[in-house]
């Protein structure tokens, strides 16, 4: 093609480009001028249209720049960061959609009993380090210092942090294993896909384990910086300085993150160590070893947890585990899937439904992740695999070491921890996939071995990608799509709590739904110790009516987010609709709060009832 055509190219992609800007930028706008007026169900249907759709474009926009020639001549290696850009700043406002619509706060349940510790440090009424894992709400209570905003839309901003740093680092991840553009391009749309997030034990909500997870991807950066450096008896390095305080982070994040990764950073030791032994000239034997950072990592595991008796606790809890497993008894994995497919038949619901809705885009990078490991066996005579063989080899090794950690969770009883392991696994699967597809568009590309060429000959590399991220996004955020409810907090239900909290009879205990009033007592008063004063209202009761079913006097909360889940997610499976409608209706019940979102009603005893 002439340089004619070429210079003629280049204003139509700047145009292109600006579209895409400007379309995000709308979105946010739109966004931010349609705040949520009450609680809402699912932040995908009612976050307005045209916020979707500006999104939708701008993506559009990212991945065409990024993956579709607009010539045969070289594209400017400028327009492939751009894309990558415009991707990021798209995924920004997606995952901060809480904030940008004005949420009170985003997170039932863990989230609320965070938020009240991050009260609790922030209040100073306990110090950071009386926590187990203070990370997240050490960080929270640094933004709402510095910056000035609420507590809880501070805890908002650390997650839309974490994602950030995640899809940042994945990218980084893969420039250095891989040192072209094209790479970085892929391992960015890969990363955006949000793997570890499943809504089973990893959200995107405030959840110390999730955003450890997803802060390990920095973790995961320097372990491949790590392994180039030099190791010629220098004692220190820069990386390796950054590489151990970032293991610090992890433990104060979560520790049990930071046992899943010593795991981890073991089974790659015994690899690079057998490497040594077996053959001195290899790459692996040639890359930095990372015995000293593993010892480390485990050493402020054991040190720091050691203050707060979790080895004693764990296992006796897995060894009591194990024994109901053997014998028979408690409820492993198989059991909750049990369950959980009768509860989902009774709702119209299956089993291969809600995995293909939740698990699609995981199942196609572990597809991808099978070839590549598969590739890296089985052919000996190609340079590309050989330059991604350490990496690949270190990745594997780390997903096969963590598989008897996911079978140790999988047979405690009523234990979901295994999703919290499979989140970690995804991490991984995520830097191994984006590989593959890097091999796979050398292929059809017939790529050159100029680092700026165009990440062409692979639309559907554009199409590929756009359908993953539909389908993986899609089910990040809790909604009736996946029979969950969004994890909404109103301003009403918050300051519902709090008022009722502040005026109630100190002698009179809180009735609620699946554990509401514990929670919301943690996030509005900050408690060190998790609330457990307070019981549920069970679906029995409910209908029996509730007058008279307890020895006492009783407060019973009831939120419109309650009612939502009950009736819209979970379709009725426990509460109904009449059961709930019905208790301001029962003879002796008094609704004594109400402000739209929250209802608190006085529920007499038997002595008061009779």
């Amino acid at each position: 093609m002439s340089s004619h055509s070429a210079v003629d190219d280049d204003p139509i992609r700047k145009l292109v480009l600006a579209i895409g800007f400007l379309a995000v930028s709308a979105s946010a706008l739109v966004a931010h001028a349609n705040p949520a007026t009450g609680y809402e169900i699912s932040i995908y249907t009612m976050t307005p249209r045209a916020v979707w759709a500006g999104l939708l474009v701008a993506l559009s926009v990212s991945l065409a720049v990024a993956f579709v020639p607009f010539s045969r001549e070289r594209r400017p290696r400028g327009d492939r960061v751009t894309a990558l850009l415009l991707g990021g700043l798209v995924m920004v406002v997606f995952v901060a959609l809480p904030i940008v619509r004005g949420y009170r706060f985003y997170g039932h349940y863990d989230a609320l009993t965070h938020l009240g510790w991050a009260r609790g440090i922030s209040e100073g009424t306990y110090l950071p380090f009386e926590l187990f894992y203070p990370g997240i709400h050490t960080v929270t209570t640094l933004v709402h210092s510095t910056v000035g905003v609420p507590l809880s839309r501070s805890m908002l901003f650390v997650v839309v942090l974490a994602a950030v740093l995640f899809c940042l680092f994945v990218p980084l991840c893969l420039r250095t294993i891989l040192p072209d553009g094209r790479a970085a391009t892929i391992g960015g749309f890969s990363a955006f896909l949000l793997l570890p997030i499943t809504t089973i034990s990893m959200y995107l909500s405030p959840h110390s384990m999730s955003q450890a997870v997803l802060f390990s991807g920095v973790l995961l950066y320097l372990f491949t910086k790590y392994l180039r450096t030099a190791h010629d008896g220098v004692t220190f390095s820069a990386v390796g300085v950054a590489f151990a305080l970032t293991s610090l982070g992890v433990v104060l994040y979560h520790p049990q993150l930071a046992a899943h990764l010593f795991v981890a950073l073991l089974g790659i030791c015994v690899v690079q160590y057998l490497s040594r032994v077996a053959n001195s000239g290899g790459r692996i034997a040639d890359q930095t070893p990372v015995y000293g950072q593993a010892l480390f990592l485990g050493a402020a595991f054991l040190l720091w947890s050691s203050n707060y008796g979790f080895f004693g606790g764990t296992i006796r809890y897995f060894l009591g585990s194990t024994v109901d497993f053997l014998f028979g008894r408690g409820g492993a994995v198989g059991d909750t899937v049990g369950t959980q497919g009768s509860s989902l038949s009774a709702i119209g619901g299956s089993l291969l439904g809600i995995f293909l809705k939740l698990f699609s885009a995981q199942l196609a990078f572990s597809l991808l992740t099978g070839g590549l490991v598969l590739a890296a066996l089985v052919v000996r005579r190609s340079e590309w695999l050989d330059e991604v063989r350490p990496e690949t080899t270190y990745f594997t090794v780390a997903v096969i070491a963590l598989g008897p950690v996911f079978v140790a969770y999988s047979v405690a009883a009523g234990s979901k921890m295994y999703f919290r392991v499979f989140g970690l696994m995804m991490v991984f699967v995520t830097i191994l996939g984006a590989i593959a597809l890097h091999g796979l568009s050398r292929r059809l590309s017939n790529w050159t071995a100029d680092s700026n060429a165009s990440v062409s000959g692979s639309p559907v590399f554009a199409f590929g990608f756009a359908i993953l991220l539909v389908v993986s996004l899609l089910a990040v955020f809790p909604s009736p799509y996946a029979y969950k409810a969004s994890p909404h907090v109103t301003d009403a239900a918050m300051d519902g709590y709090r008022t009722a909290f502040d005026e109630r009879n100190e002698e009179i205990e809180f009735l609620g739904l699946r554990n509401g009033p514990d929670r919301y007592d943690d996030a509005v008063n900050g408690n060190q110790d998790r609330s457990d004063a307070h019981r549920d209202v069970s679906a029995a009761e409910l209908e029996a009516g509730v007058a008279g079913q307890y020895e006492a006097d009783r407060y019973l909360s009831l939120t419109r987010a309650d009612y939502e889940r009950e009736v819209g997610a979970y379709r009725e499976l426990r509460y109904t609709a009449s059961g709930l409608d019905g208790i301001g209706r029962e003879p002796g019940v008094n609704r004594i709060q109400s402000n739209g979102e929250f209802e608190l009603y006085y529920v007499p005893g038997n002595e008061t009832a009779t």
